[in-house]
């Protein structure tokens, strides 16, 4: 065989290669998008909207931030108002 076979042989196994990762690497971008599309299929189903999520989660955190802050000091005036009843059991 002669050096031109040679590279021309490397050349075509090179390309069979990379024919085979392309076709690999499609699969995998379309399983990708299909998983993407499912995940934005379910967050619809919920009412709410894939595109505008970050904000939601921050609008939600900041609730969800005061509803505890809000619980913490119904629990403080619930202790204070036991304060005198439980130092005689204390």
């Amino acid at each position: 065989m002669s050096d031109l076979d040679d590279r021309l042989t490397a050349a075509i196994t090179l390309r069979n290669r990379l024919s085979a990762e392309s076709q690999r690497i499609a699969g995998r971008k379309e399983a990708a998008e299909k998983a993407l599309a499912e995940v934005e299929s379910e967050i619809r189903s919920k009412n709410l909207d894939p595109d505008s999520l970050d904000e939601t989660l921050v609008k939600l955190t900041e609730a969800y931030e005061k509803a505890v802050e809000a619980f913490e000091a119904d629990v403080e005036k619930a202790k204070q108002s036991l304060a005198p009843y439980m130092e005689n059991h204390a």
